[in-house]
């Protein structure tokens, strides 16, 4: 499973063009039709949507793998946006809501965005860790990226995963990159499962080429 750019087009283009690599061999992904129907949840109260969509699926020319590519406003296994999760996890680290109040204010059940918290806050040592390290080798000024001082792993995980997004904004010359999709363009789309962050093995995050322009994916590592 890649994470790629939302824009359908890109991807397309991307996938005849052979600019997509196999996580596994690092060969070059070719169209292989489409995975199942999904229905993903957009919005939060009153917008609330049910959208139905079909990811495009890649196969690899020298493993012969296939692979799902999840745009960077998804998340892998998550039936609402990447938009939405995140919504959740600020509420968290902001006010320190329980995931009650949290689920009434989205929309969501409860069990879903208890879920959606208890992972990001098992994961956030490691993921401050990792996306501290980025910011310090890709910032040209590390220091003036930081926002306001963050309290408790959750809080500094957040705010490393926010500093690197202002990082690829500096890089691309793009007004904001949303810190949930800094963190699928680099972390892939398990960015927010626990499982991505259990061995707290960086596993060479990297942005791949091309990303912020709608070009390029990202394997989950």
């Amino acid at each position: 499973m890649l994470t790629v750019s939302h824009e359908v087009v890109s991807v397309e283009l991307d996938l005849v063009g052979g600019l997509l690599a196999c996580p596994g061999c690092r060969g070059r992904l070719r169209p292989w039709g489409w995975a199942r129907e999904r229905l993903i949840r957009h919005g939060v109260g009153s917008d609330l949507a049910l959208v139905r969509g079909r990811p495009r699926r890649g196969r690899c020319a020298d493993c012969l793998a296939t692979h799902v590519l999840l745009g960077v406003d998804l998340a892998a296994r998550r039936a609402d946006t990447a938009a939405v999760i995140a919504a959740a996890v600020e509420a968290k680290v902001a006010s320190g809501a329980g995931h009650r109040p949290i689920a009434g204010w989205l929309g969501r059940p409860v069990s879903t965005v208890r879920g959606w918290l208890r992972a990001f806050m098992v994961s956030s040592t490691g993921i401050m860790e990792a996306f501290t390290a980025l910011v310090h080798r890709d910032g040209a000024d590390a220091a003036g990226l930081w926002p306001a001082p963050a309290t408790g792993p959750a809080g500094g995980a957040l705010a490393a995963v926010a500093a690197y997004a202002g990082v690829l904004a500096a890089r691309f010359s793009v007004g904001t990159v949303a810190w949930q999709s800094a963190g699928l363009a680099v972390a892939g789309p398990f960015f927010f499962s626990a499982s991505r962050w259990q061995d707290r093995v960086q596993h060479e995050l990297a942005l791949m080429p091309g990303m912020a322009g709608g070009k390029g994916g990202r394997s989950a590592g």
